[in-house]
């Protein structure tokens, strides 16, 4: 068997076990089950390619860095380093798409259009998130901005690269939306459980499905 399968066979062991950690609510133990999810998946795509892409690469080491702050998310200074370090890894994502649609270069403007929906959706979320959010309205608002702006920057793709390399990244940037719009409810309005998997399931695929755009 190739290393990277072993990689990608550990990385899907550590989600599940991260999975029963959740329900059966026992958060130390996701310090090792949630930690290894990102380098784990970062040597699974090395392993994977003979050209690997350096925005990529920063962008699953932030979000490394961003699973690590948020075990602590309850103390509000390492939620804002958890949501800055996601904040940069959607960066680097928009970044990794950005160069490989030739910067949107020779795209019909009627793509544009689909900027409507994500707005729509992104005022809506921040309306619904603004009663709780107080002092972090700003952040949350630049944070929405770049999420939306992250996934747009995958739909362009569609005339540069296969359609593998274009629905991955794609639909693994919904389901980035979804998750984080997930844990912001979670996290303001308490309205998810604790033990809730919906969060990092959708986070566990959408970095998984991104991934997967990249390598042939």
């Amino acid at each position: 068997m190739e290393i990277r399968y072993v990689m990608l066979f550990l990385f899907i062991g550590s989600a599940i076990l991260d999975f029963i950690y959740i329900k059966k609510e026992v958060p130390k133990s996701r310090f090792f089950s949630k930690t290894l999810l990102m380098p784990l998946l970062l040597l699974y795509y090395l392993l994977s390619t003979d050209k690997p892409i350096i925005f990529l690469i920063l962008a699953l080491i932030f979000s490394f860095f961003g699973d690590l702050f948020l075990l602590f998310e309850d103390k509000k200074s390492f939620f804002i380093l958890g949501l800055f370090s996601f904040l940069t890894a959607h960066l680097f994502y928009f970044l990794t798409f950005l160069n490989s649609s030739n910067y949107f270069k020779g795209v019909p403007f009627y793509i544009y259009l689909f900027l409507i929906p994500y707005f729509i959706y992104g005022a809506y979320l921040f309306k619904y998130l603004k009663p709780e959010i107080n002092k972090f309205q700003f952040i949350i608002l630049i944070y929405i901005f770049i999420i939306i702006i992250m996934s747009f920057s995958t739909i362009p793709r569609y005339y540069f690269v296969s359609f593998k390399e274009f629905i991955f990244p794609f639909l693994g940037s919904i389901l980035f939306i979804i998750s984080d719009s997930l844990l912001s409810i979670k996290k303001f309005k308490k309205k998810i459980k604790e033990n809730s998997i919906s969060i990092m399931l959708t986070y566990i695929l959408a970095q998984f499905f991104i991934i997967s755009g990249f390598i042939k």
